[in-house]
């Protein structure tokens, strides 16, 4: 039996990174990796091969490969017109972890199609160039994206640099065509319209990056044209040293930061690929109050204050409010009078992020560190997927003594919008339905909990009314692959191999026959969705991934008593594979209580082995 698991790309549970000087603290909030924070990472990331497909522009990044992907080896294959790429690359299509596409501009708009427009009036001729461009830049995208397309093979595009100004002048119209920004900046959406349309791949904002170190340190259109689109360089300079009055060098006049850029390039790359794979990914961010989410102690000193919460609190208000659409979890644990909090809230914080966004609330004199016990247990995650916000730097400690996987931050006010926000820990790849329902869930299951207490357990589940709805997922641009790849790579307890799954080994599993059975469920109390899911190969469960949500509700149960009787109807016998990591505890005796018996590394039902699925679930 052919499993087809690739392993290694992530550990399932990694000791945190080594603490940095101070020094470096500072010089890794200074350098290239600015726009991409690294201070929230646990594990380094696995990178073998990286290939990248483009102009000669793109073949200067790969000597700067290695310097963010330490060992890693950078193939460029060239593509500067519209063509196809070769069969397959230099090297096995399986060793390289994302392919980055780098497009010449100057094949997308050539000099020559507007050296013929002579008027500024011409709007309509603008128009057809910028159309025709449009064409040139989708055909030259449909070839350089082939590897994504056929192998999943993860595929950053990397967008254009917008011109630094409207060569027109300043003065003139700045929307249409004839400004080269807004023409180059027409060119970027058809690139995201491009990346969003298709399976696994994304924009890479390489105008951002250059926006970010400064354009007038980076770009060559101070002396090419507009299509020209690249880094400064002395390319010039050894062709015009033997005039009458040769000029200067311009790397000597001029403060160039190509090397920053390029780094900032690949550290822009490192964040996406920790972003897709889900790698130390953060489930639920813990705040804390007083000078923390604002200034001062409201309960002493009032909410009179005008400077409460203007400045850097707001903007880690707001930063919170992202965070919650992007599914991430958000809790308090603070020592306060929790009514004097309620009622001042309000006043300070009011319809900006009201109480009832947070998940779980602990405010009361008890200790940091069992009030963050409570609120991990609550939304039942490990407190490696937890970061904890705190300005006192002796909470920060008590926390982590009692809680030492739990990643902190505090130490820095004014860093912790940027952290928050760029961090590619706290990022997602796509924004499921579940994610704007996680928050309700929660707390949905608190009152579930509160229930359960109050009558015996048979009852209880007979009277929540749970509704288990099936899916079988083959492709990877079926609408609900999303979600499941997310809970595939985000589950940690409940996982019965730890398995993480990289974009193309999904794609290459699911071309190869195998198949994703996920299961949607609902009760009285709320609708969970997507939250449990089987990877199928064969006669074997690969893989079985729950979301802790529903934990007790015995959906595990359902789910396997459904797929192995399946299994066994077509080929006489069931096979599951069980791997125990440090984190999946609750998980090991999934395939006992399902009637199965440990046999040569694997789980194996045979007919007349198996227990019936339980009898207060309904198949939706």
């Amino acid at each position: 039996m052919t499993i087809g698991l690739e392993r290694g790309d992530e550990p399932a549970v990694t000791d945190p990174m080594p603490a940095v000087s101070p020094q470096e603290h500072w010089q890794r909030h200074n350098d290239h990796r600015f726009r991409a924070p690294v201070d929230l990472a646990l594990s380094p990331l696995q990178v073998s091969r990286v290939l990248i497909v483009g102009s000669c522009f793109a073949s200067a990044l790969n000597h700067f490969c290695e310097r963010v992907f330490p060992g890693a080896a950078c193939d460029h294959l060239p593509y500067n017109f519209v063509g196809e790429l070769p069969a397959a690359p230099a090297h096995p299509i399986g060793e390289y972890a994302f392919q980055l596409v780098v497009l010449p501009l100057r094949s997308v708009m050539p000099e020559a199609m507007f050296f013929n427009l002579r008027r500024h009036d011409d709007l309509a001729g603008f128009e057809r160039v910028l159309a025709e461009s449009e064409l040139r830049l989708m055909h030259m995208l449909n070839g350089a994206t082939g590897y994504g397309v056929a192998h999943g093979l993860p595929t950053l595009i990397a967008n254009f640099m917008l011109p630094q100004q409207n060569s027109m002048g300043r003065l003139l119209a700045q929307n249409d065509a004839r400004n080269p920004v807004w023409f180059v900046g027409r060119l970027n959406a058809v690139i995201a319209e491009r990346a969003a349309a298709q399976a696994n791949t994304y924009v890479m904002d390489i105008d951002g990056i250059a926006a970010s170190i400064g354009r007038r340190h980076i770009q060559d259109d101070i002396i090419a044209m507009n299509s020209h689109n690249v880094f400064i360089s002395d390319w010039d300079f050894p062709h015009d040293r033997n005039r009458l009055h040769p000029p200067a060098s311009i790397m000597q006049m001029h403060a160039i930061k190509t090397d920053e850029f390029i780094m900032g390039i690949w550290a822009e790359a490192a964040a996406m690929l920790r972003t897709i794979r889900q790698q130390d990914g953060v489930k639920l961010v813990i705040i804390d109050l007083d000078d923390t989410l604002w200034r001062g102690v409201i309960a002493e000193e009032g909410v009179g204050s005008p400077a409460l919460i203007e400045g850097w609190p707001l903007g880690v208000i707001e930063a919170l409010t992202m965070l919650k659409r992007r599914g991430i979890l958000l809790a308090i644990v603070s020592r306060n009078d929790e009514a004097t909090i309620r009622r001042l809230w309000p006043e300070v914080i009011g319809d900006r992020l009201p109480l009832e966004e947070f998940a779980a609330i602990r405010i009361n004199w008890e200790p940091k560190p069992a009030n963050v016990a409570a609120v991990l247990q609550a939304c039942n995650l490990l407190a490696r997927s937890v970061v904890f916000i705190d300005d006192n730097p002796v909470e920060r400690a008590a926390v982590q003594a009692a809680h030492p996987d739990i990643r902190l931050l505090g130490q820095d006010l004014y860093y912790l919008r940027r952290i928050l926000l760029w961090a590619p820990e706290l990022q997602v790849a796509a924004i499921t339905e579940e994610a704007g329902r996680r928050t309700a869930m929660i707390q949905a299951q608190g009152e579930r909990e509160a229930a359960r207490a109050l009558m015996p357990r048979e009852e209880f589940l007979e009277g929540l009314g749970v509704v288990v709805t099936r899916l079988c997922i083959t492709a990877t641009d079926h609408p609900r692959y999303p979600r499941a790849f997310e809970l595939l790579n985000k589950s940690n307890q409940f996982n019965t191999s730890g398995q993480r799954w990289s974009p193309e080994a999904m794609h290459g599993f699911l071309a190869g026959g195998g198949r994703i059975e996920a299961f949607e469920v609902a009760d009285h109390f709320t609708q969970y969705g997507l939250v449990g899911l089987a990877l199928i190969e064969g006669a074997a469960i690969v893989q079985y991934v729950m979301s802790c949500r529903v934990l007790g509700l015995e959906v595990e149960a359902c789910a396997i008593a459904m797929l192995a009787a399946e299994l066994l109807a077509q080929y006489g016998v069931a096979r599951a594979v069980m791997v125990a990591t440090e984190a999946n505890l609750l998980c090991r005796a999934l395939y006992e209580k399902a009637g199965f018996v440990a046999l040569d590394g694997h789980w194996v039902a045979r007919a007349g082995m198996l227990r019936p699925a339980p009898g207060h679930i309904r198949l939706g």
